[in-house]
């Protein structure tokens, strides 16, 4: 596997392979020829919530296929954090995320309280640049940037929470800056919160600069380190996923179902 590509497919790139039909077949026997398959267990819950049962069970005849070449399974969001915060936890020194083993086999009240936790302060925030008599940030990095030239109190009380959270203790900032320098899906995850923060909370909706994905797109964020390709179907979380890959400095491909198909049928 260490030579081995990894590739891993948003859900919106499963229910591609399979509407594709015929044409996926090649693309399925390159995949199990050349690359290391790994699933995302945020995908595999979405696809378990396809309404339509024909359709659920095509998705699933897909990821068998899928998994009749070299694969594995990353845990949810929230299990998988569990994990990283408790390994650095016990040994912050020598922690290397690279071998905290994290591969393991109510979604839509997920989604609602996600976007509802970053819309709520937007009335005080809103206020704050109103009473300033300034203009809200029109860039997610002049936001980012703002927060760092301060204290930077937003992204580590971030850190803190998810980390205080996963490894049920009550983290140092000290702690917080460590962690997240040496793990890049938590740096991830917490560029992931603060675009959703200044998509709904800050930015002006007439000229901000607009970043939409929902809750278990921008949780997909968390993934990105442990893969070399990301494939999506959805044009606004790749969109998404590229800034918060730049800005947590994950050196990844997010592709679009369709580059990644065409560029990988070329080679093939």
């Amino acid at each position: 596997m260490v030579n081995i590509p990894i590739v891993t497919f948003d859900t919106s790139a499963h229910n591609r392979l399979v509407k594709d039909g015929a044409r996926s077949e090649a693309l399925l026997a390159g995949i199990k020829s050349g690359l290391f398959f790994r699933f995302a267990a945020l995908s595999i819950e979405e696809l378990i919530a396809t309404p339509d049962p024909k359709l659920r069970a095509a998705l699933f005849s897909s990821c068998a296929q899928l998994q009749r070449g070299p694969n594995d399974c990353l845990y949810p969001q929230n299990e998988l954090i569990r994990l990283l915060t408790v390994a650095h936890l016990k040994n912050p020194t020598n922690f290397d995320w690279k071998l905290t083993t994290v591969q393991g086999q109510e979604l839509k009240t997920r989604k609602t309280d996600y976007k509802e936790m970053f819309c709520k302060p937007r009335v005080q925030i809103q206020e704050v640049f109103k009473n300033y008599k300034e203009a809200p940030p029109a860039t997610l990095r002049e936001a980012i940037a703002r927060l760092q030239s301060g204290n930077g109190a937003l992204i580590w009380n971030i850190g803190k929470w998810l980390y205080d959270r996963g490894a049920e203790t009550d983290a140092s900032e000290a702690r917080v800056r460590q962690f997240m320098d040496a793990c890049p899906p938590f740096r991830a995850l917490i560029y992931a919160m603060l675009m959703s923060w200044y998509n709904f909370a800050v930015r002006d909706p007439n000229v901000g600069e607009r970043f939409n994905a929902g809750a278990v797109d921008q949780y997909m964020s968390i993934y990105l380190p442990y893969c070399d390709k990301f494939v999506t179907a959805d044009s606004e979380q790749e969109k998404c996923l590229r800034e918060i890959a730049s800005l947590a400095s994950v050196e990844i491909e997010v592709l679009s179902y369709d580059a990644f198909c065409n560029s990988f049928l070329v080679t093939v």
